[in-house]
């Protein structure tokens, strides 16, 4: 038989194929299926507008970080954002100009969060925030007023300027829910009622939350306006020597609201810091507090210290020494009466020592305090580094000292932080002295200056220029002296 030449629609021999060659090509294929598959994968998990993860990759990441919040004794938080109006102004875009608009939107939602948080989107207007380590239950509120500060700024369309506010809800593990979709319900449930409110506002799912976080919106609105119109007033709280000699007063602020009543300097400084007040309030606090103390030392016959508390925002502003300088200019205080108290814990995010504002203030002659010292992070070496005037003892400590009990844990703490400060060079004062078996106690380890109740509860500045006037000043020895 003849052989079928292929043109002729006979049968092309066959080729041998070489095992190995086949080997390689199942399993490049079987790398593209994986790779097709993984892809798919991340479709299914991600936003096509945005890149973000949606809701499936999201309900994933916070199942764990409710486990891990089990296992590390604190809380995770869910904050569902949803862009007021957002459905109507779409009307008016293009396709495109709406996606670019979304994806603007994302950019500014995300800005607030740090590593380790989630931004999910849920398609157009909605967003969700996973915060997965959360120490502070007020954390998730600061957080949600920073996204919706961001969402305010008005955004760029093409030719366009729009302007948007959100509704955000929140709710947090495990107060609000023991599982990931519980949290989700609530969270978007919280957003809702936020919306149906007016928009432009954060809801809480949890009732406490809510309840602080209006009042927290409250503060801010009045803080403002008190700092601007005089709303805020120093007292000042006698220092004085074991001999009963008045050594200086520490500036307290106080704030009395014809509402809210009195607020406290602990709700006044974090209110201030979080929405950027502290540089005016700090301002006006030591412009205040130092016209005051310049017109004491002519009442005085030795000068009269001036105790000013500082917080970490103000020592890391760029012009806060210059501050420091032009006020002591402006009202003639002379350097050396002035001495800013830092926390331990905010001393030490100062950065390195050398560098830092510490030393430009010590070359203008003002003198540095470390208040509530003990409470910090132990870590000593910068007393070494830093030139420290004063260790203030903190009221903790000494509200230990009873008369049955002189002899307990408070007794050798507070001999420690005396005999460092004498080793040292440093001088030391024991706050919150309130009773005469207190100052005895503290005057038998050597404790040669102190503040509290005892010596003198805090006062206007009427009533320093009064208590300097030469009878006052023998009546506060006198009285003293008979306690």
């Amino acid at each position: 038989m003849k052989p079928v030449k292929e043109a002729e629609g006979e049968l092309a021999p066959v080729r041998s194929l070489n095992p190995a060659d086949v080997l390689d090509q199942l399993a490049q294929s079987r790398a593209e299926i994986h790779l097709l598959k993984a892809e798919l994968s991340a479709m299914r998990q991600q936003d096509p507008i945005t890149g973000l993860p949606n809701r499936f990759r999201l309900q994933d990441r916070l199942e764990q970080a409710t486990q891990l919040a089990t296992r590390g004794n604190h809380y995770a938080a869910l904050l569902y954002i949803t862009i007021d109006r957002f459905e109507t102004m779409a009307q008016t875009l293009s396709f495109r100009d709406m996606d670019e608009l979304v994806r603007q939107m994302a950019k500014r939602v995300g800005a607030p969060l740090h590593l380790g948080d989630t931004l999910a989107s849920l398609g157009g207007d909605r967003f969700m925030i996973l915060l997965p380590t959360v120490h502070d239950p007020f954390e998730p509120s600061r957080v949600a007023q920073s996204v919706m500060d961001a969402l305010r700024i008005p955004f760029r369309v093409g030719s366009r300027h729009l302007h948007f506010t959100a509704s955000i809800g929140i709710s947090l593990f495990p107060q609000d829910g023991g599982d990931a979709i519980t949290l989700f319900q609530h969270a978007e449930s919280a957003a809702r009622r936020a919306s149906s409110e007016g928009g432009n506002r954060i809801q809480c799912t949890t009732a406490t939350l809510s309840e602080a976080f209006l009042e927290r919106r409250e503060l801010e609105s009045y803080l403002g306006e008190a700092i601007a119109a005089g709303g805020l007033k120093l007292n000042f709280q006698p220092l004085a020597a074991a001999d009963g000699r008045l050594l200086g007063m520490e500036a307290l602020l106080r704030w009395e609201h014809p509402l809210l009543g009195v607020v406290p300097p602990s709700k006044i400084i974090p209110l201030a810091e979080e929405n950027r007040l502290i540089h005016p309030l700090g301002e006006w606090v030591l412009r205040t507090a130092c016209r005051e103390a310049a017109a004491w030392q002519a009442l005085s016959p030795k000068p009269i210290r001036l105790a000013v508390n500082v917080s970490a925002f103000q020592m890391a502003h760029p012009q806060w020494v210059d501050l420091v300088a032009k006020v002591l200019r402006e009202t003639r205080l002379p350097a050396f009466c002035l001495e800013l108290e830092l926390t331990e814990s905010s001393l030490l995010k100062q950065g390195s020592p050398g560098a830092g504002p510490i030393h430009e203030l010590k070359r203008l002659g003002v003198r540095i305090s470390i208040d509530d010292f003990g409470t910090g992070y132990s870590c000593l070496s910068y007393l070494q580094r830093l030139p420290i005037d004063t260790l203030k003892i903190d009221r903790s400590f000494v509200q230990g000292l009873h008369p049955e009990s002189l002899e307990e844990a408070a007794s050798p703490i507070i001999q420690t932080i005396l005999s460092l400060g004498s080793h040292l060079g440093i001088d030391v004062i024991a706050e919150g002295v309130e009773t005469e078996a207190q100052r005895t106690a503290l005057e038998g380890m050597g404790c040669k200056t102190f503040q509290g109740y005892l010596l003198g509860r805090p006062m206007n500045g009427e009533a320093v220029m009064n208590l300097l006037e030469d009878s006052q000043i023998v009546a506060f020895n006198e009285l003293f002296n008979q306690r």
